[in-house]
């Protein structure tokens, strides 16, 4: 299992719900308002692809994936049309079958959709991260660019669409947080992580911003590893 002292600081303590509360209310407002938007308009996918276009475009400019790479110029038009969505329309005629299938899925559960992953099954989970996996490298020929990781566009565009399952992942968490290239273990170091931490706190991580724009694990456990990789960055520069 993957070590990321994301939930929990070097100690072994548990952060404490009122700091995580304070992380996010600091957090910036792109990623916050991009994401309350997805977690919106995804909740059902269409087989033309359109949700997963224009939650793509919502998300990718938040990240800063636009200004270069395979995404660049991608963003929605003030008449609502996207530009630059091309690109997008290649991940979708790759994976928007398999994205379809996971969304229905979610929809027939009858599980909370904010709490999906914790509420399935051990065995279902790892069925479900299996699918993850083989998704995100049908798309990494598409989301690959010059200088930069396949793996960091594919975890965005997949967290774009299925906010309640995938983490996104940038460089430097790839890097110097979780160390590996397996989304599957990143989602399954997320997962434990969570397991714990509400298990310790006796709180529930989809519950910690007073927002309501961060509902689902992912997004409320991305801003905490948002904050990881900071820490990590500043310790790094100090040796």
């Amino acid at each position: 299992m993957i070590s990321s002292n994301i939930l929990f600081d070097a100690e072994g303590h548990a952060i404490t719900p009122g700091d995580i509360s304070e992380r996010i209310n600091e957090f910036r407002d792109s990623y916050k308002d991009a994401t309350g938007c997805i977690i919106q308009n995804s909740k059902e996918l269409d087989k033309n692809g359109e949700v997963f276009i224009k939650c793509a475009a919502c998300i990718l400019p938040s990240f800063r994936m636009t200004r270069r790479g395979p995404f660049k110029g991608v963003q929605i038009e003030i008449n609502g049309n996207v530009e630059g969505k091309e690109v997008l329309l290649n991940c979708w005629n790759a994976i928007g079958a398999r994205l379809i299938e996971i969304n229905t899925s979610v929809l027939q559960s009858g599980f909370s959709r904010d709490r999906y992953l914790l509420e399935l099954s051990e065995p279902e989970r790892e069925e479900l991260i299996t699918k993850i996996w083989l998704i995100t490298k049908d798309l990494l020929p598409i989301t690959m660019g010059e200088k930069s990781y396949g793996l960091v566009g594919a975890s965005k565009i997949l967290f774009s669409v299925l906010p309640e399952i995938v983490l996104p992942v940038d460089n430097a968490q790839w890097l110097r947080v979780f160390k590996t290239v397996d989304l599957g273990d990143v989602i399954r170091c997320m997962v434990f992580d969570i397991q714990q931490w509400e298990r310790t706190t006796e709180r529930q991580l989809n519950e910690m911003d007073h927002s309501k724009k961060l509902t689902t694990l992912p997004s409320v456990y991305n801003v905490m590893a948002m904050h990881a990789r900071e820490a990590n960055e500043t310790e790094n520069n100090k040796i």
